[in-house]
């Protein structure tokens, strides 16, 4: 038999649902309450709807009085006492002078408990991420003279929170530095974490990083102790600087991004040379460096640019095209008469305008020049 026409048993379910439910008229009096809801609250039943949650005057955010059938159901999160209830509200119009609404009450206690648990977590999170990349920007070495050998100037751009990308200077000994600029691959918490193993086991080999071929050797025995998985690597470009000689060293891990000398040529137009240095990153699959050295002879006022590819790969959504080396080549020559620190935010702000969002890779560009 259809439930249409039988009344008695459209009650008996409504009255024996498992969810609360309870009918108001338009004057916010219940005139119903089913079995379910009169075990939870009593049986108010003639009373205002406002007095069940504790209050002797229609809420200001009424969801059911007066019913708005062009609305549709509404609903809205309460707390009586210890525990969370859901309200949703749905108009009925039984003729043109009366209308009601259904109220259906859902303990939502459980569920509220564990957003205010998530809600906890995520704070902490939050707050050991912020000091995390406190940590992690307090690593980079500021711009300015290093040693009578190097003049530096950087601009980083994280694409998270966290980023993969590092760069640093370290002091061998009176004649000699490294510098370089590294990118993990990934982002967040696994790569930063990544970022500074990699400038601690550096900054930890002292006088034997002098020795480019000691140094690959040492990163990749150093990696292969964490035990990592394959997917996850670390591309770095190395340099070895003599000030008194002048002398640079280039040894590349994997790093794609090919360093740039910038010098003055005789007409005033700057000279761009990439320097091209072959080598595997820093990775499980990795057990011997097979790693290349270039040497260079450097002069007073020479440049060295180093960067990372989240500078030219950022790709212009609408056109699919990205960055590129001859972009930035170009962007080089342009501030070539300015100084080293408007060149590099240069260089990170045209991408990030040109990929035209938040970049999807961190951004480092770093310019040394040869005092």
């Amino acid at each position: 038999m259809a439930i249409a026409r039988n009344q008695s048993l459209m009650y008996e379910v409504i009255e024996n649902m498992k969810s609360m439910a309870r009918v108001i008229d338009d004057q916010s009096n219940i005139i119903y309450m089913n079995r379910k809801m009169r075990e939870e609250f009593g049986d108010n039943t003639g009373k205002k709807c406002y007095n069940l949650l504790c209050q002797d005057e229609k809420c200001l955010d009424c969801i059911s009085i007066p019913c708005d059938t062009d609305e549709g159901d509404r609903s809205r999160d309460v707390r009586l006492g210890s525990k969370h209830y859901r309200i949703i509200s749905s108009p009925a119009i039984v003729d043109f002078e009366n209308s009601y609404a259904v109220e259906i009450f859902q303990d939502i206690t459980e569920q509220k408990h564990l957003e205010e648990e998530f809600l906890r977590h995520y704070e902490k999170l939050k707050g050991d991420i912020i000091f995390a990349k406190q940590i992690q920007r307090k690593a980079l070495p500021e711009d300015g003279n290093y040693w009578g050998a190097l003049r530096l100037h950087a601009a980083y751009a994280p694409s998270e929170e966290l980023g993969g990308d590092l760069f640093d200077l370290v002091h061998i000994d009176d004649d000699n530095c490294i510098f370089y600029i590294a990118d993990v691959s990934g982002h967040g918490v696994r790569s930063s974490l990544l970022t500074i193993f990699l400038r601690q086991v550096i900054r930890g080999m002292k006088a034997a990083a002098i020795d480019p071929i000691t140094l690959i050797e040492e990163l990749i025995k150093s990696y292969n102790d964490l035990n990592l998985d394959k997917e996850q690597y670390i591309s770095v470009l190395c340099g070895i600087y003599n000030r008194k000689t002048r002398g640079l060293i280039f040894v590349n891990a994997g790093h794609n991004c090919p360093p740039i000398v910038l010098e003055n040529g005789d007409n005033g137009e700057p000279i761009l040379t990439e320097i091209e240095v072959k080598g595997m990153p820093i990775c499980s699959l990795l057990a011997r460096p097979n790693h290349e050295l270039r040497i260079l002879q450097m002069e007073k006022g020479d440049r060295i640019l180093l960067y990372t590819d989240g500078i030219l790969e950022a790709c212009d959504p609408l056109k699919n095209k990205e960055f590129g080396i001859e972009r930035m080549k170009s962007l080089i020559r342009k501030s070539e008469s300015q100084d080293g620190k408007h060149l590099v935010n240069t260089l990170i702000k045209e991408a990030k305008d040109y990929a035209g969002a938040t970049p999807t890779d961190d951004m480092a560009a770093v310019l040394l020049e040869v005092l």
